[in-house]
């Protein structure tokens, strides 16, 4: 008894002193191995309990294992430790394990829910209800909320809103599990009227609730709504909060002006890196790329550690303004601060040394990574093709069949651009012939555009009408543009002029469409029509838009 009590007191005191939980538990533990206490049933559960809250799960199943006699309590600790420790496929396992003949309490149900909800395990959620309507335990409301949230993430909506309405008294919980569900559905303006029933029912929605709000307002693209929402928050002093500032900051980066939400990020207290990434990525958005970089600078400068999502922002802020002498600056920070990047970061990489026309160094990141993705393969692929290197895309897509990668519709558009930059026609044609034949990749509209290019400049004009005229793109502007222009570098007239009423019937989204028909006709000396061109094009007041490009210096 007095070993009872000096652990009890052990255990219950780690929770609020300075020493870690963890040292507690294996001081205690110490304790019962050396006075020979440890097949007590009551310790054995403290100590479970106290090792499954503090992480250490393989301890936690070490006390449990070498315990002779265990009772619910047992099984219901390391269940919930497990669940609670994102080990949710451990907590099935042990549900399997436990025997028949010892009665499951409602925490080992809420945790076994819970743990099917995050597995997206619907059949076995599907059990733990039946199991937990036969044993009378969704009396206790954490027990049905659980089961509510797991058809709600499995995406059993209407079961998981039967669940809800037969509850007597729902509480916020409740509520939020529905209104968050909702929010992933296809009917996510239900969750703004379950809000507004929590609301009547005089419950105080919590931060979880108005987190769910907000992002369905923004989802909806509702800000007026969700401005509502905001001024209620502020009167709450949620709004300071990162958990609820994050949201409210999302919703207004895209749907208002920069100025606003410069605003909103002010006002969040204690900004994490999701806080400052919704900034950075508002910038992006909008195509003020440098002050996405700054941002990052001020980021670092305050402390916050940025994530995967910050240095792919950082890199594709890099990408877009050709800055290579910031993105090696964002580069050599990855590899002094951390030894294994993810995927997605070592793809921003590559596109940023790719875009920037670096691609000795976009290949060798390329090479280096421990593992890649379709996108790696794409990036690459579209990097050389890009800049013009068309015997190594082509050999990079021929690697890529080689270690077994299913290309996609991205990947044959980088390797038909790489053909046409080449003037590989043979090769380029069979590419096109294996996208569906071979790999059932259906050609869309770049497809067919860049292969009528790649006919057009070999001469091959009335192929790629023939080609146009197959496809299902005949009247897209885009594949119609490509064929005009080759009729118009080779003076075809014939072809030309009947691409071009097909066009002009389309209705041509730019004034391009007017100008080549002009030179076309010029080319073959029929002022006429040139001039008729012309006037066509003033008619309709199309205008050319101005190209223009940028590259860093330095």
């Amino acid at each position: 008894m007095v070993l009872r009590r000096l652990v009890s007191l052990l255990l219950d005191g780690a929770a609020t002193s300075s020493h870690p939980r963890a040292e507690a538990a294996a001081a205690a533990h110490a304790a019962a191995a050396k006075s020979g206490h440890t097949a007590d049933v009551f310790l054995s559960n403290q100590l479970i309990a106290s090792y499954a809250g503090s992480g250490r799960l393989a301890d936690a199943r070490r006390v449990f294992d070498e315990m002779p006699r265990r009772n619910a309590v047992s099984w219901s600790a390391l269940i919930s430790g497990c669940a609670r420790a994102g080990r949710p496929e451990l907590a099935l396992e042990l549900l399997a394990r436990m025997d028949g003949a010892m009665r499951r309490n409602e925490h080992v149900y809420a945790s076994v829910a819970r743990s099917c909800a995050a597995l997206r395990a619907l059949a076995a959620g599907a059990q733990v209800h039946a199991d937990a309507v036969k044993s009378g335990f969704l009396g206790a409301s954490f027990v049905p909320n659980s089961i509510v949230s797991m058809y709600m993430k499995c995406g059993c909506f209407d079961e998981g809103y039967k669940v809800f309405r037969t509850l007597a008294e729902p509480n916020v919980v409740s509520f939020n599990a529905v209104i968050s569900g909702l929010a992933a559905s296809s009917w996510p303006e239900r969750g703004l009227e379950v809000f507004r029933l929590m609301k009547l029912r005089g419950l105080r929605p919590d931060m979880f609730s108005y987190t769910a709000v907000l992002g369905i307002c923004s989802d909806l693209k509702d800000p007026y709504t969700g401005a509502m929402l905001h001024s209620v928050a502020i009167k709450m002093g949620l709004d300071v909060t990162a958990f609820v500032g994050n949201v409210i900051l999302d919703m207004y980066s895209r749907y208002a002006t920069i100025a606003e939400a410069e605003q909103v990020f002010s006002s969040v207290q204690e900004k994490d890196a999701v806080t400052w990434n919704t900034f950075i990525a508002a910038h992006s958005r909008r195509g003020a790329h440098m002050e996405a970089l700054m941002l990052l600078k001020d980021m670092v400068d305050t402390k916050v550690c940025p994530d995967n999502f910050t240095f792919s922002s950082a890199l594709a802020a890099c990408a877009e303004l050709s800055l290579i002498r910031h993105g090696k600056q964002v580069h050599g920070h990855l590899i002094r601060s951390r030894e294994d990047p993810d995927v997605a970061v070592g793809n921003a990489i590559i596109g940023m040394y790719a875009k920037c026309g670096h691609m000795v160094s976009a290949a060798r990141v390329f090479d280096r990574m421990r593992s890649r993705n379709l996108l790696s393969w794409n990036t690459l692929i579209s990097g050389y093709s890009r800049q013009g290197h068309a015997k190594e895309a082509i050999d990079t897509f021929e690697r890529m069949k080689e270690e077994g990668i299913a290309p996609d519709s991205v990947t044959f558009t980088g390797v038909l651009a790489a053909c046409n930059h080449a003037g590989l026609v043979s090769q380029g044609m069979d590419y096109f012939s294996s996208m569906s034949a071979t790999y059932g990749v259906p050609p869309r509209a770049e497809h067919v555009s860049c292969l009528v290019d790649l006919l057009g400049r070999a001469g091959r004009l009335e192929e790629a009408e023939d080609l146009v005229q197959a496809s299902a793109f005949r009247d897209d502007h885009v594949v119609l543009g490509s064929l005009l222009s080759a009729s118009r570098v080779h003076g075809d007239t014939r072809v030309g002029e009947r691409v071009a009423g097909r066009l002009l019937a389309v209705g041509p989204a730019t004034g391009s469409p007017y100008v080549l028909l002009s030179q076309l006709h010029a080319s073959g000396g029929r002022w006429d029509g040139a001039a008729e061109a012309w006037r066509m094009l003033k008619g309709r007041a199309a205008n050319r838009d101005a190209g223009c490009s940028t590259v860093g210096v330095g």
